[in-house]
This record gives structure tokens, sequence and C-alpha cells, in this order.
């Protein structure tokens, strides 16, 4: 596995040495980076862990899986290194690059990154700058306190069912714990694993 990773990286870095280097820019504001975006194989790809902050989500990054995970709200997004399947939800989504490690920093496709969290993307030829807006994006806020009584059936229906559950590629159950039987899981909402016909485990799920 670790000769499979390094070779994935030194063919990235063969790739991306011949790439212009970018700039990024959120909502007007440049985002600072210590690596920065690159193009790789006609795609642009930025730091994942600075995009994702810069659009308000958290990121965690789990190192025996080479997984990069981000949050925000009830959006879970992971994706793995050399990986071009990533999951949004549960959902997997297909990448035209993969996520990779460039001068020690997960990269990732700019346009996969930005819209898994509704925003907009367009590039800037000219400057050579990629432009990420949130403006025109679905919120992620709650109800206005005004309206949270008369609505409390719908919202608590509606978080109970966007509950973040750990899934398998071909298991049957879902687990609320990630550690769950020493497993490797991929977060996934509850009522995307129950789309799927997954039953509750016995062991982690009261």
């Amino acid at each position: 596995m670790k000769k499979k990773i390094f070779a994935f990286a030194m063919a990235a870095a063969l790739s991306v040495s011949a790439a212009g280097a970018t700039s990024l820019v959120v909502d007007g504001a440049s985002v600072q980076t210590d690596v920065p975006p690159v193009i790789v194989d006609g795609r642009t790809l930025v730091p994942v862990r600075a995009l994702f902050e810069s659009l308000g989500a958290t990121v965690g990054w789990e190192e025996s899986t080479q997984t990069a995970t981000a949050t925000k709200g009830s959006t879970v997004i992971s994706m793995q290194i050399g990986n071009t399947i990533a999951y949004v939800n549960g959902v997997a989504k297909t990448l035209d690059v993969p996520a990779q490690t460039i001068e020690g920093r997960t990269m990732a496709p700019a346009r996969f990154v930005a819209e898994s969290l509704n925003a907009t993307v367009n590039w800037d030829s000219a400057s050579g700058t990629v432009k990420i807006s949130t403006s025109g994006s679905t919120s992620t806020q709650t109800t206005p306190s005004n309206t949270q009584t008369s609505t409390s059936t719908t919202t608590s229906t509606q978080s109970s069912t966007n509950k973040t559950v750990y899934v398998t590629k071909t298991g049957k159950r879902y687990h609320y714990d990630n550690n769950c039987n020493g497993g490797t899981y991929y977060p996934s909402t509850l009522s995307e694993a129950q789309s799927r016909g997954l039953t509750p485990c016995n062991k982690c799920v009261n």
C-alpha cells in the first residue's frame, strides 16, 4: 500500500512540475495558502483544508486510510488520496483527477470541493485565478427563531434523517460508531443509509 501511494505521489509530482500555479479567491477575498493551487491534467487542484475552512467547513484527517473528511452542517464530504471516488453524504462522486499529496498538503479539484458545499466556481484565465462564490449557494443556516415553533416537528424530522452514520461499500448495516467492529467506514446520512435498505447495527445503534 505504501509503495502504491509513493508511486502515485511521484507521478503526481511529475505531472504538476509543468503546470502553472494559480491564486484562489473566495467571495472576493484572497485565500492565502502555503502551497498554491496547481493545474494537473487540465484540472485545478487546491489545498483541501484551506478551501473547505474558507467555506465554513471543519476538516479532519485519517492517517491510516489517507482520507480527508469535511463537515458543514449536515453535509459530510470524504476523499481518499489516489482515489477517483469521493463521497458527499455517502453518495459516490467521480473525480476527473483524484485527491493527492503535493508538498505535504492534500490537494483536490477546486470545482468538486466548492460545489460539494453549493458554491459556484469561475476561472479567470487572464489572471490565473480560481474565483469561488457562496452568494448564490443554498443556505445551510437554521430556520429563523420566529418560525421555529410552527415548524418544530418538521425540523426535528429533518435533523433525524440528516444524522451522520457510517457505512461500508458492501455492508448491510449502518453504524453510529466509525470504529465499530474495526471496519473501514464512510460517512453517510441516516436517510441515505435507510434508502439503501441498510439496517441499524445491533452493537452501536441503540
